[in-house]
C-alpha cells in the first residue's frame, strides 16, 4: 500500500526542550521525569465515533513512547466544547491534553457562538492529529462525468442544481461555499440534521450532490449508489484512489479537510510538549498506525507545536473568510 506523510517545515524540537531548561529550571526538573503517571486525553465527543477512533489509533502508540498509558476519556457535548472547555480549565502540567477538531478549534467560534473558551489564550497547541479530505458526490442519473462538468450544469443555469450538508457551517457546507466561490457558479444548499438523512436523500434522488465525508460515502461510492466526482484533501483518499481531488480538477490550490489537535492547557512547559510532539509523530509514523490511517481514510500530519499553531492560525483565516464572504448566518 502506498503511503505519504505530510510533512510541514519542520523546526527543531530540541530547541523547545533546550529553551525549557535554559528558562525554567525548576520546571525542566520536573519536565525531565515527565510522565510519572497515566496521562488523560479528553476527546469532546462518545465513543466510536470518528474522532474517538483517531484518539484510541495513537493513544495506544503514544502510551509505549511515553511510558506512561495514555487513557482516552470522552467528555461530550457542544460539537466538542464541553471536552476542549475542561482541558482549558486544567492544570498546565502535561497531564489532561485533548482532541480539538475544526468545529472546537475554529468553526464555533467564527460562527459568533460561544465556545466557553478562547484557543489562543486558553490552549496551547501540540500536533496535528492528521486530516480527513471530503467527497464531493452526485445521485445517479445526472448527466455529469466529471466536477467541471457539474459545474458547467450550475453555470448555465443557477436553479438547475442543489446540493445537501449535514448543517448549516458545517465543514461540508463552508466547503462546497469556498468551491462555488472559485468556480464563480451558485447551487441551492440545503442543510440536513446529519450525514444519515443526506445520505438518504442523495440515493434516493432527492437532492442531486451532497459532500460526505470519505470514509462515509466509500461504501456507496464502491456499490454504485452515488457518483463521486472529486475529493476535497490535497492527496487522493485511500478509500477511493481513482477519484481525483478538486485540484486535479482544475482548482489550484483548493483544500477543504477535517482535522484534530492534540492542545494542552495554555502555559503547559515547552520540554513537556516536545516530548508529546515526539511521541504523537512517532505514532503517525508507526506501521499499524499508518494501517488503520489508511483504512479510516486519514492522512498523518507530522508537526511541531509552532508548526501546527501556523496550521490553526492559516485554516482559521481560510474558514473565516469563507464564512464572511459566503454571508453564512452566524448566529
Amino acid at each position: 500500500m502506498k503511503r505519504s506523510i505530510t510533512r510541514f517545515t519542520r523546526r527543531s524540537l530540541t530547541a523547545f526542550a533546550l529553551g525549557g531548561l535554559a528558562l525554567f529550571g525548576a520546571t525542566a526538573v520536573s519536565a525531565q521525569d515527565y510522565p510519572s503517571q497515566p496521562v488523560t486525553l479528553v476527546v469532546g465527543f462518545p465513543p466510536g465515533g470518528s474522532t474517538d477512533v483517531v484518539a484510541r489509533i495513537l493513544a495506544e502508540q503514544m502510551s509505549g513512547t511515553l511510558g506512561q498509558p495514555v487513557l482516552v476519556e470522552n467528555r461530550p457535548g457542544a460539537g466538542g466544547t464541553v471536552g476542549i472547555g475542561h482541558v482549558a480549565k486544567s492544570d498546565p502540567d502535561g497531564y489532561t491534553l485533548g482532541v480539538s477538531g475544526v468545529g472546537a478549534s475554529i468553526l464555533i467560534a467564527a460562527m459568533g457562538r460561544d465556545a466557553g473558551y478562547d484557543i489562543d489564550s486558553e490552549l496551547d497547541v501540540i500536533g496535528v492529529m492528521g486530516t480527513l479530505g471530503l467527497v464531493i458526490a452526485g445521485r445517479n442519473g445526472l448527466e455529469a462525468t466529471t466536477l467541471k462538468d457539474l459545474l458547467q450544469i450550475a453555470a448555465d443555469d443557477p436553479e438547475a442544481l442543489t446540493y445537501g450538508t449535514s448543517g448549516v457551517g458545517t465543514p461540508g457546507h463552508l466547503a462546497m461555499e469556498y468551491l462555488l466561490s472559485l468556480a464563480d457558479v451558485e447551487i441551492l444548499h440545503i442543510p440536513y440534521q446529519g450525514n444519515t438523512p443526506l445520505m438518504n436523500d442523495v440515493l434516493g434522488g432527492h437532492v442531486d450532490i451532497a459532500l460526505l465525508t470519505t470514509p462515509g460515502a466509500a461504501e456507496q461510492v464502491r456499490a454504485g449508489g452515488i457518483v463521486p466526482y472529486a475529493v476535497s484533501s490535497p492527496d487522493r483518499s485511500p478509500l477511493m484512489p481513482d477519484v481525483p481531488t478538486v485540484i486535479e480538477s482544475g482548482f489550484e490550490g483548493f483544500t477543504a479537510t477535517l482535522w484534530n489537535l492534540l492542545v494542552a492547557p495554555k502555559g503547559t512547559p515547552a520540554d513537556v510538549q516536545a516530548k508529546l510532539s515526539d511521541a504523537l509523530n512517532a505514532a503517525m509514523q508507526d506501521e499499524d498506525v499508518l494501517k488503520s490511517y489508511a483504512e479510516q481514510g486519514l492522512a498523518p500530519t507530522l508537526t511541531a507545536p509552532a508548526e501546527a499553531a501556523q496550521f490553526l492560525n492559516d485554516e482559521r483565516a481560510k474558514w473565516v473568510g469563507v464564512i464572511k464572504d459566503a454571508g453564512i448566518e452566524t448566529k
